[in-house]
């Protein structure tokens, strides 16, 4: 069993710690009664409270009307929202395909790695039933289908609060569908952006924009080169959401959408680099990483840089993984991990008598220590096919920022 080189409080410490200094009453020299933490500045209970883990702040919005007033104050619902990013990515899941049951069908996973427990977070709308995670951004689910463009949700699934974006006049059928959600810093605003190839117009992609807030999609003039591009995904870091994109066999690169300006970069890779063909784009804990899972390897470059036209891109690290990967045997990077390790999704196809070369998928959950080229699976109870997402919880209510004037947001 693996163990972190520092100590950490459990999640059941810190609530006994907190309602220990918060509902321990004692006496004052004065003669007036002292209530712990209540007795702090209110700036210094939010201080507190924020670094929780999102379960311990939900129980102590039940200890006191103090501690709720706190929580539920938009100054505490912005610092706990930076607070995550100084913290551990969480993960968050949706049974898909086989993994879709009568229990779980209106619902997605929360996942805690280090208890060990995954919590069930039901759909009480029973809307989101059917469509993909696509992306997740301040603790903000991108929800939609992959076939056609509507509908999009935009979901808060602790506080589960949703709101359903503007749709096109027309349906359309699609061959593909991408939707991803950006934060531009400099004024709060939130942005959606989606990439589709229409079945009826010659395979060419096109993207669309809208904000929260906003009444109707615009669409985005993106370079020549994307036009009849393959489009892979989305990644939001850095302020920037990135694709990967592929011309023709051996050119392959990333696009950028700066969500400040609003611009796009095609970001080509130098020769020295060597990234291969076959990348994804992972963003690990704050750190932007291309990785390659491929035979018994896996190789990870780093992107580096502060502006969007001034990346670079630099080879990392090479580990023997000890497996010999395939088309029916395949890994993902999830996130980092504690103790120098990842979180890995590993998918397996199972090819049945029913269901004939097809098969039917099955995917589990591992961590993977690179240094010790050892495997340790995540004994937490998940569905037997789903797709996951790198999420912070937060607060963040996606009906205020969708129906309250931008003007008027912290």
């Amino acid at each position: 069993m693996f163990h972190s080189k520092r100590c950490r409080m459990t999640k059941k410490d810190e609530e006994r710690s907190l309602k220990k200094h918060g509902e321990t009453s004692s006496t004052k020299k004065d003669g007036s009664l002292s209530t712990g933490l209540n007795d702090l500045p209110a700036e210094l209970i939010s201080e507190i409270l924020c670094r929780l883990p999102i379960e311990s702040i939900l129980r102590c919005l039940g200890v006191c009307k103090t501690w709720k007033s706190v929580i539920q104050n938009p100054l505490f619902i912005n610092l706990q929202a930076r607070k995550t990013h100084d913290q551990p990515s969480r993960v968050i899941l949706k049974p898909i395909y086989g993994g879709v049951t009568d229990t779980n069908r209106h619902s997605v996973f929360l996942l805690d790695t280090e208890e060990l427990k995954s919590r069930q977070i039901d759909d009480k709308s029973k809307r989101l039933s059917g469509l993909q995670m696509m992306s997740s951004c301040n603790g903000l689910l991108c929800i939609a289908s992959d076939k056609v463009l509507g509908p999009v949700y935009i979901s808060n699934p602790i506080t589960g609060e949703f709101v359903l974006l503007p749709s096109q006049e027309k349906a359309r059928s699609l061959l593909t569908h991408h939707v991803g959600l950006g934060f531009d810093s400099s004024n709060g605003n939130y942005i959606v952006v989606r990439v589709y190839t229409d079945r009826k117009k010659n395979q060419v992609n096109k993207f669309d924009a809208i904000m929260l807030g906003e009444n109707s999609w615009r669409n985005l003039k993106v370079p020549d080169i994307i036009a009849e591009c393959t489009i892979y995904g989305s990644v939001f870091w850095n302020g920037a959401l990135l694709w990967k994109i592929k011309k023709e066999e051996g050119h392959e690169c990333m696009l950028a959408f700066d969500v400040c300006s609003q611009k796009f970069e095609v970001i080509r890779f130098p020769a020295i680099a060597d990234v291969p063909n076959d990348f994804e784009i992972v963003e690990l804990d704050g750190c932007l990483s291309l990785v390659q899972v491929c035979d018994t390897q896996m190789k990870l470059w780093r992107v580096k840089g502060d502006k969007i036209d001034g990346l670079t891109v630099c080879y990392d690290e090479m580990y023997c993984m000890n497996v010999k990967w395939n088309i029916s045997l395949y890994c993902e990077i999830i996130r980092g991990h504690i103790d120098e390790g990842y979180l890995l999704q590993v998918t397996l196809l199972q090819v049945t008598a029913q269901r004939g070369p097809g098969g039917a998928w099955k995917r589990y959950l591992t961590q993977f220590f690179p240094k010790m080229e050892q495997f340790l699976p995540l004994n937490i109870p998940v569905p037997i096919c789903f797709k996951t997402v790198a999420f912070r919880p937060t607060l963040i209510s996606p009906m205020q920022l969708h129906f309250v004037p931008r003007s008027h947001r912290l």
